[in-house]
């Protein structure tokens, strides 16, 4: 059974994805961080850089925006000055000051701002509307020719001039009724957007992405979805006027209000559980082997191991089923995990081409329900698989975690003994001021004991030595923090 979870409050709207009674995707929108991917901006050129063939964009945000060349090509061709399909370096087109509308593809991660273009899409649930464009554009998950060529005729009859459309797989045996009203509607909220081009200040908001519900009900529910289930109310009505107004009547009975005041919704269905599992570093596996899934700056890596699935038949053939979980198991926790850009896929060394093959199709196979562009590169020389995952949103660990204070997000601390070592080369540097009579030592209970047991002796000896005199003192603290006062 497939099914969605959709659970609001005052503070958060959250929706779950669950197949076959797996929980597959999450999506969280916080009141006071709401998404901005898709939204569509008045900015103004903050900086161009020829070297990197780019301009940073000023939209309002905490980082400038990151706009590349080619994602200025239309904009240029309609809106400045007219070049079709110019190949003039950046510097050419854009000059600080500038104003420009800009669409944001990648929302701001990390150290780095958004990225924007100017290859404006405004989705339907169906279609997707490119005011610059000027072709038809079809979902490549519709593979029956035919359907493929009737959608094409349909479409190209309603959609406007100088106008591109994208035909998504929701469109796949639809009639000319359902495009008809969603063309309609897609077409005036562009023309809402242009009017307010013109006298937008810099940083406004000219187009909004809708909220999570809205998402869900445009991008995900469809016939495939055996039940919705929202725990409010007035979402749950609605939800019920969407279907009315851009959905098949058929759906409204998909649709359940989730009224149990005892438990939360997403307790019931078991996704809290799948959060607090998701933000973990090792995923384990149903054969008794787990995963290893770690983020850095440039990549994620995933590791496979074999763990205490030790099967009950020779060593090539644990290591294929081992393998195999992993390659069904890994594409879930991508989609759970929302992990975009390079990964990097280490499984168990296998010595047998064909069971690599069975492996690699196992991965496209699952990798295939995503909603979200991915792509196998290859296995590498080394017998890596490099894939790549689209962007989209911000990982599902960014709700839930911020960087350690301690560790500054390394992962590691500083040990015991190299703290002490480091208490010790302090009190020598303060012994040295004529002005100072008592150096206090406060720190906590783990390096009091052995600081006391093996270092105090010698340390008390050295500042006596120079006429001052030293004390420790217990901060109640249970880590390895230590503070050093300083007395006449």
């Amino acid at each position: 059974m497939n099914q969605i979870v959709i659970n609001i409050d005052e503070f958060q709207s959250r929706a779950a994805i669950i197949e076959d009674g797996k929980v597959v995707e999450i999506l969280i929108e916080r009141e006071e961080e709401r998404r901005i991917n898709s939204n569509i901006y008045k900015g103004k050129v903050a900086n161009v850089l020829p070297g990197m063939e780019s301009a940073f964009v000023n939209i309002g945000l905490e980082k400038n925006a990151f706009l590349y060349v080619n994602d200025l090509r239309e904009f240029e061709e309609k809106y400045l000055d007219g070049i079709c399909n110019s190949d003039r370096p950046i510097e050419d087109i854009l000059t600080v000051g500038d104003e420009v509308v800009v669409q944001v593809l990648n929302e701001p991660r990390g150290t780095k701002g958004a990225r924007v273009t100017t290859h404006y899409t405004i989705p339907g649930k169906y279609l997707v509307l490119m005011p610059n464009n000027n072709h038809i554009a079809i979902s490549k998950k519709i593979k029956d020719e035919e359907e493929r060529k009737r959608l094409e005729e349909l479409v190209g009859e309603l959609k406007p001039e100088n106008m591109g459309v994208i035909i998504r797989t929701a469109a796949q045996d639809k009639t000319i009724f359902h495009f008809e009203r969603e063309m309609e509607y897609l077409v005036k909220k562009w023309e809402d957007i242009d009017k307010k081009t013109s006298t937008a200040k810099i940083g406004e908001v000219l187009y909004k992405d809708n909220g999570i519900v809205a998402t869900v009900l445009r991008d995900i529910f469809s016939n495939d979805i055996d039940e919705l289930i929202v725990d409010n109310e007035e979402v749950y009505w609605e939800v019920i006027d969407y279907i009315n107004a851009f959905s098949e009547k058929t759906l409204k009975t998909k649709i359940k209000l989730f009224t149990d005041e005892n438990k939360g919704i997403f307790e019931i269905y078991g996704v809290e559980r799948e959060i607090e599992n998701a933000l973990k570093e090792e995923v384990r596996l149903d054969c008794g082997g787990y995963l290893v899934i770690q983020k850095t700056e440039a990549l994620i890596s995933i590791d496979v191991n074999t763990g205490k699935n030790t099967g009950s038949y020779n060593l090539e053939q644990t290591v294929l089923n081992t393998n195999l979980e992993a390659a069904r198991e890994i594409p879930r926790q991508l989609r759970l995990r929302n992990f975009g850009g390079i990964i990097i896929i280490d499984f168990i060394d296998m010595r047998l081409e064909e069971d690599k093959i069975k492996v690699l199709e196992e991965l496209e196979k699952n990798l295939s329900k995503d909603r979200i562009k991915n792509n196998i590169v290859h296995f590498t020389d080394l017998g890596l698989i490099e894939m790549t995952r689209k962007r989209t949103g911000k990982p599902l660990y960014s709700y839930f975690q911020e960087r350690c204070p301690m560790c500054d997000g390394t992962g590691k601390i500083k040990s015991k003994d190299a703290t002490i070592h480091e208490i010790i080369a302090e009190i020598k540097e303060c012994v040295k001021d004529e002005n100072i009579g008592t150096i206090k030592v406060i720190l906590s209970k783990k390096l009091k004991v052995d600081f006391k047991e093996l270092y105090f002796e010698f340390v008390d000896e050295y500042v006596k030595n120079r006429k001052k005199k030293l004390l420790l003192e217990e901060n109640g603290q249970n880590d390895y923090s230590y503070e050093i006062v300083l007395m006449k």
